[in-house]
């Protein structure tokens, strides 16, 4: 009751996905963190006086959100009408759509992170904080408030954080456990090299089935697809068992929806194509995946798919 007059103010960033989604606001004393799904929501409250660290750490983050979900449809259904009304921009759209995959793919890779919180009984994970210029925008908000209950820190803080554990005395004395899974699991296998390498190579089989159409080059394309598909299932059995990373893990999960996307966009473009012919009645659904009107768009996506993957397989610690 005596937090009913309290005043919020949010915090860059948001995390907003399928189910989750995630925020940070600041309150008059506190910062709190707001974790909901579509069926309940969880507060943390962190007293600024009790906060040690908030730590960025420059990793590469695969996310996609709702709403980069969304214009991506619309530029998708948007090419395909195009296709249909002025055939002459189609390639246009296809170069939007190329340049907003590849700049998802740079951002994923180079401009992104996570963001912990550390206090001498928790450490927490702040999921709405994934993006570097995000991140630093809110650190520097929230570094005016502790430095106000807390005071100005002038010593070497770097010297000062080697002297003093951070965060739960189990995690500080058991580094490998607090750091799961995630920290002893390698970046690449055998069976995430395959998986890289059937994706570029079904990039490249998709690219010649544009220029010249063959029903062999399309059942090459269907096996790699099923390659695809088996080794992402068995990339993420090996991240369950700590031999894999979860970059690795992230990249299959999106491929998969990428795969799954590519077949509701044939979808998509069958019925504006049979709509605009005039057709009625129902729509045959394809056995392949992929049709000449997504074969473009599949195939700069998987290309930049195994280009994501090889960053993540060969950076450097």
């Amino acid at each position: 009751m005596a937090d009913t007059g309290q005043k919020y103010r949010k915090l860059p960033g948001r995390r907003r996905g399928f189910v989750f989604s995630s925020s940070l606001w600041t309150g008059a004393d506190h910062l709190l963190l707001v974790r909901s799904t579509r069926f309940q929501e969880q507060y943390k409250r962190f007293y600024f006086r009790d906060i040690q660290a908030i730590v960025i750490t420059k990793v590469p983050r695969l996310v996609i959100s709702t709403p980069m979900l969304a214009v991506a449809l619309i530029l998708l259904i948007g090419v395909l009408i195009v296709r249909v009304r002025v055939p002459a921009l189609t390639g246009w759209g296809w170069l939007l759509l190329a340049a907003l995959a590849a700049g998802w793919i740079y951002v994923s890779t180079a401009r992104s992170c996570t963001c912990r919180l550390y206090t001498a009984v928790s450490r927490e994970d702040l999921p709405s904080l994934y993006r570097m210029w995000t991140a630093r925008k809110a650190l520097a908000e929230l570094e005016r408030k502790i430095a106000q209950v807390q005071g100005v820190f002038t010593q070497d803080w770097a010297e000062a954080a080697d002297l003093r554990a951070l965060g739960p005395v189990d995690a500080a004395s058991y580094p490998a456990a607090a750091d799961s899974r995630s920290a002893v699991g390698r970046r690449r296998t055998w069976v995430s090299d395959i998986f890289l390498a059937s994706l570029f190579a079904d990039a490249v089989v998709t690219m010649l089935e544009m220029r010249t159409p063959s029903a062999w080059l399309a059942n090459v394309s269907v096996t790699l697809t099923v390659v695809q598909i088996a080794t992402a299932i068995w990339i993420f059995v090996q991240r369950h068992r700590g031999i894999l990373r979860t970059g690795m893990q992230r990249l299959a999960i999106v491929a998969l929806l990428f795969i799954g996307g590519i077949t509701y966009a044939q979808m998509i473009g069958d019925a504006v194509d049979a709509a605009f012919a005039g057709k009625r009645g129902p729509l045959a659904v394809r056995a392949r995946a992929r049709s000449g009107v997504v074969l473009p768009i599949y195939s700069g996506g998987a290309a930049l798919l195994a280009v994501a993957g090889f960053v993540l397989s060969f950076k450097p610690e």
